[in-house]
């Protein structure tokens, strides 16, 4: 059955492959802007990791520059221009936007679909900003972003996919061009060195894109009420919740340290309600273990802390993560330089 989507795919695949043909020849008109951009986004829909590789270029800017973020925030309730503080609800700004502000309180976060009219706003109202980054932009082409990463998940990078609606990608895989950088996420730790260099090889860039591998590193669980991690590494009963697109790396992960996983899924971005709370409470007190615990993403708890008093006699965790980019200095001298030379 699911082969009777191809000519829906061929279809949107003419319409996208046109669309950028437009762009490209300046039939329409992307606007540039007087400050740094970089663009973090991917050629298919969500679940590639994007929000830690944000993270990890904050990390590697803020110290020296007054960074934004700039993101549609996806999921949330309403659709107009929104600074996100730190006590935002993350049903009115979105669950990645909130933490990443929560993680970086000195760093301007702003929620807007428009991009230009975003930039914009940060540049009038916010003129010491010295550079944007722009969160899921790569087909917002009415905007020209000064550098393009592309993430890609390593289990299913995009030259493997098919277009929407037969696959997940949202624009041909001749797309990839655009980008001043790719990096294939989530890459399992002892890859085969043969393996990523077959994989590099499929991607046919151009000298001047480069590409990279990233690799999840999972931190110490921390109590989702006060922050305090987690004493010891014994092996615990686990009611995992999860509202995101790809939990596998993580359950992989945590059954390797000895935990047995109950598993809760929900959709990405998943708004929580007192149901859900209910069904949460009972799989967990369902559970005749000593050493038990709920635990959640740091996406997710941006959402379920609305809900702790639900919660007050209950080990409840979330888990932390980085990202690890292969090759760091050379990536992070990518990125210095673009920004010092615009």
């Amino acid at each position: 059955m699911r082969y009777l989507l191809f000519p829906l795919s061929f279809i949107y695949g003419s319409i996208t492959s046109m669309r950028n043909l437009l762009f490209d020849y300046g039939i329409l008109k992307e606007k540039s802007h007087p400050i740094p951009i970089i663009c973090v986004g991917n050629l298919s829909l969500g679940g590639t990791g994007k929000t830690p590789h944000i993270q990890y270029l904050l990390d590697i800017l803020k110290n020296n520059y007054k960074v934004a973020v700039l993101t549609r925030g996806y999921g949330r309730k309403n659709s107009r221009l929104q600074l996100v503080e730190i006590k935002s609800n993350a049903f009115e700004v979105g669950d990645e936007p909130l933490q990443l502000k929560q993680n970086n309180p000195e760093c301007l976060v702003v929620v807007e679909k428009n991009r230009n009219k975003g930039v914009l706003h940060i540049l009038k109202h916010f003129p010491k900003t010295e550079v944007i980054l722009l969160d899921d932009g790569y087909q917002h082409r009415w905007i020209k972003a000064g550098f393009n990463i592309i993430v890609t998940p390593f289990s299913s990078p995009f030259y493997n996919d098919y277009l929407m609606p037969f696959g997940k990608l949202r624009e041909g895989k001749k797309g990839v061009i655009r980008a001043n950088a790719v990096i294939f996420s989530k890459t399992p730790e002892k890859t085969n060195p043969t393996l990523k260099k077959g994989m590099l090889e499929r991607l046919h860039l151009f000298a001047h894109q480069k590409a990279y591998f990233s690799v999840i590193e999972y931190h110490q669980f921390k109590c989702i009420s006060n922050n305090t991690e987690l004493e010891g590494n014994n092996p615990y009963s686990i009611t995992l919740v999860s509202g995101i697109a790809n939990a596998n790396p993580l359950i992989k992960y945590l059954k390797e340290k000895g935990h047995s996983i109950n598993h809760l899924k929900y959709s990405d971005h998943h708004n929580y309600t007192s149901n859900d709370i209910d069904d949460i409470l009972t799989r967990y007190n369902a559970e005749k273990s000593t050493k038990k615990l709920i635990l959640t993403t740091e996406k997710d708890v941006t959402k379920l802390k609305q809900f702790l008093p639900y919660f007050k006699d209950v080990n409840f965790y979330y888990i932390p993560i980085k990202i690890k980019i292969e090759q760091s200095e050379k990536f992070k001298k990518q990125i210095l330089d673009y920004v010092e030379k615009n």
